[in-house]
């Protein structure tokens, strides 16, 4: 409740002990009204050492100017993140990484939801100060600018009845295994045909990585010669795709492109909505408890199937081999 918060205790203090000084309103009135206890307020005077309001008024005294509230535990959290900047040049990273260096090197506890404040508040504190003219490029840097140099263009831009695409992306899903025993978290690359609204191929993993990426790519070069028809690979500009392996698999292969989406743009709406409506369907029909992780494969795979059959019948499409391809 944001009355018992300490800032709104001090801006209400603040505003009964202006209103007493300007316009001479009584106390116990306002102390009902701003729902705050008279030894708040009290507290308040004395530790700002303010003179009594209705003197003030009474002898139209200079009211003094009170200043805006000051959370300590927000300043300190401030100074923590300060710290971590100078110490790693001013890198830009999540709110995670910041509160567990915290912790690891200042043995303080800041959380996330304290660093976002700060982030909004003090946009200032994270920007960065260092030359890039000036300044020695790390591997961090060097890293970066080799992912740029396998970035492709975006073939699809906002034109979402291009044929023949297939979307891209990476989701996870939270099962329990072995009775509620033991919980993990896998990443599922999981492709569409945005044609069909079909799973053309997907992968399980720990998480979203390059490797995952290269072995649904592989299946979408296949499922593209079974259909007899090229296909434009529609993805982020993660370094899951933006990466020498799968630059160099598309290279090889004439039957696909990869096209990929404009930084901080939703790389394809269809994607997207399936991967929720997939997700979601999933864990509606089945749950999240299985047996073990074989048992969840299998589930999935099913899954897949009643999916992709279901999608034939609305589409009206009878030769189900030749237009799907999962493994």
């Amino acid at each position: 409740m944001i009355m018992a918060t300490k800032a709104y205790k001090y801006y209400a203090c603040s505003q009964m002990y202006y209103l007493v000084a300007n316009y001479g309103m009584g106390t116990n009135r306002l102390i009902n009204y701003f729902k705050v206890h008279k030894n708040i307020y009290s507290k308040f005077k004395t530790r700002l050492k303010l003179e009594n309001p209705i003197l003030l008024y009474k002898f139209k005294l200079k009211i003094p100017t009170i200043n805006s509230f000051e959370n300590e535990r927000f300043e300190n959290a401030v100074d923590l993140v300060k710290d971590f900047k100078e110490a790693n040049n001013d890198v830009q990273t999540g709110s995670l990484l910041i509160r567990k260096w915290i912790f690891v090197n200042k043995n303080k506890r800041v959380s996330e939801k304290m660093i976002n404040l700060i982030k909004r508040e003090k946009p200032e504190v994270f920007k960065n100060s260092f030359n890039r003219d000036n300044y020695k490029k790390t591997s961090y840097f060097n890293e970066s600018k080799k992912h740029n140099s396998y970035v492709r263009n975006n073939l699809i831009e906002m034109n979402f009845n291009t044929p023949n695409v297939v979307g891209v992306d990476g989701t996870n899903l939270k099962i329990e295994l072995n009775n509620f025993y033991y919980k993990t978290k896998l990443n599922c690359m999981i492709s569409y045909d945005c044609d069909l609204k079909t799973i053309v191929a997907y992968n399980f993993d720990k998480n979203e990585n390059s490797n995952s990426s290269l072995k649904v790519f592989k299946r979408i070069n296949e499922y593209s010669v079974n259909t007899k028809s090229n296909k434009v690979i529609q993805s982020n500009k993660g370094l899951a795709f933006s990466c020498e392996k799968i630059f160099e698999y598309i290279n090889k292969n004439n039957n696909i492109v990869h096209s990929m989406s404009k930084r901080g743009f939703k790389h394809y709406a269809s994607t997207e909505s399936l991967n929720r409506w997939v997700k979601e369907k999933f864990f509606k029909t089945y749950g999240c408890e299985f047996k073990n992780i074989q048992n969840f494969y299998d589930t999935f795979r099913k899954f897949v199937y009643n999916f992709n059959k279901l999608q034939f019948l609305k589409y009206n499409i009878f030769d189900q081999k030749k237009l799907t391809f999962i493994k």
